[in-house]
């Protein structure tokens, strides 16, 4: 309650010169002064105001009607301090009270009260309350009914006793009450609202006292604004036209560098430029890819921008922003990759294409044979799906990854290294060797690599294995074995086929199992024969070959020459073989086992012996000085067979040396082993 207090009014009946008994109601006056109290008597009539608002459930603020039991519980905490009063007061107090009888003092409790309630001018409590209100007073200050003490003697006496006693009590009470009232015109109870005011006074006042210092302070500084303001003004005037200057200045001089996953494509003089294209640039790189993999350009996300310097620096088009991000070669895509146990057999875009492959592939590889039904199917080694990070170009299609995973072969895959990983957690991650880890070029192993790096992971891919279970009956093509037989009819080395191979034919009825397209096993309930098989038998020689028998290859039948012709057309005629000059005399060596031919003078070849080696295989040699062999005799490889010469039509000493294959010559070069 704010500036305000808590008057006590007496109310009385419609009569004002009618005896009541004055009943204290309380009510709110504007603009009075709070009575001069020490904090003793202010913190006691608080505590008993506070106790009885408690108890009769009202809040300070709410009319309310005091009921003398309660008054009287306030006085009578009070009679001690009137008990402290000088003798000299006190003593005066006894004497006013004993001289003025009871009935007299309520009346000139109820004036007073009466001309205080109309100074106030409070409104007058309706006739019915103010008539209980008096009657529950008049009802607490009846002395109590007499009882049987008049009979007993000694209890009438004690009676009397308590009743004086009490008399006395309410006399000192009421003493208190009057010289409280005739010092602050105010009731005991009415001095609890008076101090809860001066404490809401402080807390206003304080108030009041900061609002004020707040606003002197914004008086000062708005009055030093407006001595000030043409020097703000121009200060304001001056950073407008200096922060102009520079953000021009800045714009001029600086552009937008665009990067893709961290790699600078370019530089653009507006975002824009790179932002309203990203989308065209995603179709375009997406559109008419075998493997199928859609490319997303992300603002901010995979496609950065960075403001740097632009001197130095040319900028690009929206039509060269286009062509720069789908001819990117290093645009990394999230796809997934097919696992064989631990090792990468397959990547496709996506979970949906790698199911879809691994479907496929198991038909493929469990078709059953014609008339049989497949009974169970599953892959050998179980296969799994993962994502991984790889370059655009390493995602397959599904054909080519179903090619591979039937049929195997090399792969190779480019990845970026990304935060945290390392040569060995890139090979556990594709199943591959550490050797196996390139550096970009796919050249050379790397042993270190860092955040960024492109490399290339290469694996060999084994097919997968399929085991399926068909039953059924069945025609099949028994095939026939090939059967080798020794035999010292033919040398080492020799072999002839005694009897050719001829495929069977028969019906079979049962199960059976499959590996890897391979049979394991098999339960039989028939099997009816339509064609017996036929193996084929060949024989291998075993008997010792003699020196003199043919080896198959050729050596050079001189120990030193000089090369000093060639096989081919020479002065318009075909030179039939080589020349190889050395001195007259040299030995000439048998270049392979064989039987001798011709040993005789020969034409223009002069004196030449001819040697066949096997039937149609011969070689020759000419223009000798000497022969040393005779037509039947068997030589071996290097036996020597004549001499050097330069006879017959020759320019010179040397051997002329031939290969014919059934007639024809050839090229000895071709023949000849060092």
């Amino acid at each position: 309650m704010t500036d305000k207090d808590i008057e006590v009014t007496t109310v009385n009946n419609e009569a004002e010169d009618e005896e009541t008994k004055p009943v204290e109601v309380y009510s709110e006056k504007a603009d009075a002064e709070a009575p001069d109290l020490d904090s003793e008597q202010i913190k006691a009539a608080a505590l008993a105001y506070a106790k009885y608002l408690r108890e009769q459930g009202l809040i300070p603020g709410d009319a309310t009607f005091v009921e003398p039991e309660e008054i009287g519980v306030v006085l009578e905490e009070k009679t001690a301090e009137v008990e402290d009063l000088p003798e000299e007061e006190n003593a005066e107090a006894e004497e006013t009270a004993e001289a003025e009888p009871e009935e007299e003092k309520a009346e000139d409790v109820a004036e007073d009260e009466k001309t205080e309630a109309e100074e106030t001018e409070v409104e007058p409590v309706e006739e019915t309350k103010a008539e209980d209100v008096q009657a529950e007073a008049e009802e607490t200050v009846t002395e109590p009914e007499k009882t049987e003490a008049e009979e007993k003697a000694p209890k009438k006496k004690a009676g009397k006793e308590r009743k004086k006693k009490q008399k006395a009590k309410e006399k000192k009470q009421n003493l208190y009450k009057k010289q409280f009232m005739k010092k602050t015109g105010r009731s005991p109870l009415a001095s609890v609202t008076d101090g809860l005011d001066r404490v809401q006074d402080a807390v206003d006042g304080a108030f009041v006292n900061m609002g004020r210092d707040a606003v002197r302070g914004f008086h000062r500084i708005s009055t030093g604004y407006m001595n000030s303001r043409r020097t703000i003004g121009f200060a304001l005037l001056l950073t407008g036209i200096l922060a102009a200057a520079i953000l021009i200045i800045f714009d001029m001089f600086t552009v937008y560098e665009y990067a893709y996953n961290g790699k600078v494509l370019g530089y653009v003089q507006e975002q824009e430029e790179v932002t309203d294209v990203l989308d065209i640039a995603g179709r375009k790189l997406s559109s008419g890819r075998e493997n199928g993999v859609s490319v997303e350009f992300v603002a901010n996300q995979n496609v950065t921008f960075n403001l740097v310097e632009g001197k130095g620096k040319s900028t690009d088009d929206s039509d060269t922003v286009i062509n720069k991000l789908i001819y990117m070669t290093d645009i990394e895509t999230e796809a997934t990759a097919i696992y064989d146990g631990d090792s990468v057999v397959a990547i496709v875009k996506d979970e949906a294409d790698a199911e879809e492959l691994l479907a496929q592939t198991m038909g493929q590889l469990s078709m059953p044979d014609n008339g049989m039904v497949l009974v169970s199917a599953e892959f050998v080694n179980e296969l799994s799906t993962r994502p991984v990070n790889v370059l655009l170009g390493s995602v397959q299609s599904k054909a080519a990854a179903q090619e591979q995973m039937v049929n195997g072969g090399d792969m190779e895959t480019f990845h970026i290294a990304e935060e945290g990983e390392t040569v060995e957690s890139i090979a556990e991650e594709y199943g591959v060797e550490t050797d196996g880890i390139y550096d970009e070029n796919n050249e050379e192993v790397v042993s270190e690599i860092e955040q960024g790096d492109k490399i290339c992971i290469r694996s060999t891919v084994e097919p997968v294995s399929v085991k399926m279970v068909e039953t059924g009956r069945i025609k099949e093509t028994v095939e026939y074995q090939t059967i080798k037989k020794e035999t010292d009819k033919y040398y080492k080395g020799d072999t002839n086929v005694e009897q050719e191979g001829v495929d069977g034919v028969q019906i079979f009825e049962g199960t059976i199992t499959k590996v890897a397209g391979e049979e394991t096993d098999r339960d039989e309930i028939s099997t009816e024969v339509i064609k017996e098989k036929k193996d084929k038998i060949i024989l291998v020689g075993t008997a010792e070959r003699p020196k003199t028998a043919a080896t198959g290859t050729f050596i050079i039948p001189l120990d030193r020459y000089t090369f000093s012709s060639g096989f081919g057309y020479r002065w318009g005629r075909l030179h039939k073989g080589v020349d190889l000059a050395v001195g007259t005399g040299n030995p000439i060596h048998a270049s392979d086992g064989g039987e001798v031919i011709r040993s005789s003078y020969f034409g223009a070849y002069g004196y030449c012996v001819e040697i066949e080696h096997e039937p149609g295989v011969v070689t020759r040699y000419a223009h000798c000085s000497k022969l040393l062999v005779s037509v039947g005799d068997l030589v071996y490889q290097g036996q020597t067979i004549a001499l050097v010469g330069n006879t017959g039509n020759s320019f010179g000493s040397h051997l002329h040396f031939e290969v014919l294959i059934n007639g024809s010559p050839q090229n000895p070069v071709n023949y000849i082993h060092p």
